[in-house]
């Protein structure tokens, strides 16, 4: 049963990718190629996640967040009986972490653009920042190591839910079929998530790298 649109697939895959070069960027010497893989890393995070809020509202019903987020009931209904195996897209728990890592990837994006590190690396945006550089740039560190520390948990537990529980969570995710599950949802045209895409990516890449 197709669970997963092409467009989910393609925003997961792709910000795997750009989230381990501004992470793996962010550890070296940012001048040069570490210093450009940095800023259009993050610039594409700040898109991917633009485009990802927008598809959560008008995509397909198993990427719409009122499809998948639930109040602390159903969590809870879902920690004493649920089967992942059963849930068409995010169970109701695993629901928060998807609203968490796009609120935390969004800010951690948007602050990117405003810090700097006073001496080979600034973003894009750091003369629009003012006196809240400073600020700007401790809370962009910080909250990239605590981003690290939930990827590395994100991947634990799919690999949990794969190894263990056999809910064939990241085969679905490449596939975007599951074998069991309640019901099919409504899949979006890949059409509308690039008519989606292309205005959003257009606006902020030159809108911030000019």
């Amino acid at each position: 049963m197709k669970i997963w649109d092409i467009a989910i697939r393609l925003f997961h895959w792709t910000l795997v990718v750009a989230f381990v070069m501004a992470a793996y960027s962010a550890f070296q010497d940012k001048f040069g190629i570490y210093a450009d893989m940095h800023t259009y890393a993050g610039v594409t995070i700040l898109i991917l996640m633009v485009w990802r809020i927008l598809w959560g509202l008008v995509g397909s019903e198993s990427a719409r967040f009122s499809s998948f987020v639930r109040g602390p009931k159903a969590i809870m209904g879902y920690l004493r009986h649920g089967d992942t195996a059963k849930c068409a897209g995010h169970n109701p728990l695993g629901a928060l972490s998807v609203v968490a890592m796009l609120l935390l990837l969004l800010a951690q994006a948007v602050m990117g653009l405003f810090a700097t590190d006073d001496m080979f690396f600034s973003g894009p945006l750091n003369g629009e920042a003012g006196s809240w550089a400073g600020t700007l740039t401790r809370l962009h560190k910080q909250l990239g190591l605590v981003l690290i520390g939930l990827a590395t948990f994100h991947v634990l537990v799919v690999l949990y839910y794969t190894l263990i529980k056999k809910a064939g969570i990241l085969r679905a995710m490449i596939t975007g079929t599951k074998a069991e599950a309640k019901k099919a949802p409504r899949m979006a045209s890949p059409w509308l998530a690039l008519g989606v895409l292309v205005p959003v990516a257009a606006t902020l890449w030159f809108a911030i790298l000019g």
